[in-house]
């Protein structure tokens, strides 16, 4: 018997548990995910006369630049054999250490960069100070512990946290209602989050939380009036994996990003593919073909997880020699859902009609004919029980693309087909 293995259900009730979290836009934050999805490209980080790495963002209002410089244990997290005192003899030894910690960066890191950022956006004044502890980031990206994985995920992302505190930045930017410019950081780069630790013992154990701020140069753009700047990250993005799913992740971030401001000034977010692999931290690399496929199975897996309400058409007209540089150029556009960037969130339903959707879908529908009729309860059915897309076209014998019609009512299911669904409809919510 064939079995699906699902993450969990989330139980009712749990203020953790959201569809989305708040999210501050800036050009700070914008450029700090450009250089935490290009901490593995060699052309991601740049290196100074000393190799030293560092990362800039430049736009026509001005260039964000991003640093690593060694931090007060820098010696003992990568070198504990070499002493504090710097000199320029052991510069080349701090250098490869400095580009082995850029080179850590990852969508681990940015993951939990944007869940600290959704503290600060809860704030009344984003210069006051957030805490959240180890338990609540895992909580908010979908991880379930297991019997002895707790200790190393909370290592894990205790190292993510460090990673984010040890980035520094200068800043050069236009001051529009001046006319002028103001610059952050030209003699000593700015911490760009400012992050404390604290661990609290008892006879239970210990217990590991940061307290952080904005460092002054992100807080420049997060003033009460920046604060109307806030769009909201799907949850669903946060609980993809890390490594099979990353290039949907890093789009989903930019199209929520720039689909932020877009939609508020009431235009739709529009970017060619050239722009978005660059924010994405991909190269353009050999494999055209391949990129392309990539490209819009990640479009297609936005849209199933309601990021994007409409999703673009994206497959080149033709693959005849020479279209790749034509597709990377050619402008697509996106509707965003609108819950995600508008100020006001979704109106939810009222606890008791929440309960009785749930009750609804705990049980499976009467008769196969009931989900040719109603094909959209097949997504409502993958949602409730954390099933992947591709998970449920393979044990049903179809492609991912053809399950996604079916849910989508843009091709009928077959009654073999929504026999099997219901089979497997059934064995789930019979071991759930």
């Amino acid at each position: 018997m064939i079995g699906i293995k699902s993450r969990g259900k989330h139980p009712p009730g749990r203020g953790a548990v959201r569809d989305k979290i708040p999210i501050p836009v800036s050009p700070v934050i914008y450029s700090a995910l450009r250089a935490m999805y290009g901490g593995k490209r060699r052309d991601g980080w740049e290196s100074d006369s000393w190799g030293r790495p560092f990362f800039r963002y430049r736009t026509r209002a001005g260039s964000v630049t991003f640093f690593y410089s060694p931090p007060p244990n820098f010696s003992g997290r990568f070198h504990p054999s070499i002493s504090m005192y710097y000199t320029p003899r052991l510069s080349f030894v701090y250098s490869g250490s400095l580009r082995s910690l850029a080179g850590r960066l990852s969508v681990e890191t940015a993951d939990v960069f944007l869940i600290l950022l959704s503290r600060i956006a809860g704030l009344r004044d984003p210069k006051e100070t957030a805490q959240i502890r180890l338990d609540e980031i895992a909580d908010m990206r979908g991880v379930h512990l297991r019997r002895g994985s707790g200790r190393k995920l909370r290592e894990d992302l205790k190292q993510e946290i460090l990673r984010i505190s040890d980035l520094r930045l200068s800043m050069s930017w236009k001051d529009y209602p001046t006319g002028g410019r103001v610059s952050f950081g030209n003699e000593r780069p700015d911490k760009l989050l400012d992050i404390l630790d604290f661990e609290y013992a008892s006879g239970k154990g210990k217990r590991t939380a940061f307290r952080y701020r904005c460092g002054q140069a992100l807080s420049h753009f997060l003033n009460p009036e920046g604060l109307f700047w806030i769009g909201y990250y799907s949850r669903s993005l946060l609980n993809l994996s890390p490594y099979h799913e990353a290039f949907t992740k890093k789009i989903g971030t930019y199209w929520i990003m720039v689909g932020t401001v877009a939609g508020k000034k009431g235009l739709p977010p529009r970017a060619a593919p050239r722009t978005i692999l660059d924010f994405c931290g991909e190269g353009e690399g050999r494999d055209a073909g391949r990129i392309v496929d990539s490209f819009v199975a990640a479009h297609e897996r936005l849209q199933e997880l309601g990021v994007l309400e409409k999703a673009p058409v994206i497959e080149p007209p033709s693959r005849a020699k020479g279209y790749f540089q034509d597709w990377l150029d050619s402008p697509m556009s996106v509707k965003l859902s609108d819950d995600l960037w508008r100020m006001q969130p979704r109106r939810r339903l009222p606890e008791s009609a929440r309960r009785a959707e749930a009750a609804l879908l705990d049980t499976p529908p009467a008769s196969a004919g009931d989900i040719q009729e109603r094909p959209k309860q097949i997504r409502l059915f993958r949602d409730r029980y954390s099933i992947r897309q591709e998970t449920l076209a393979e044990h049903i014998g179809v492609s991912r693309q053809t399950l996604s019609m079916y849910e989508r009512s843009l091709r009928p299911v077959p009654a073999d087909k929504a026999n099997r669904i219901l089979e497997i409809w059934k064995r789930v919510a019979k071991k759930a």
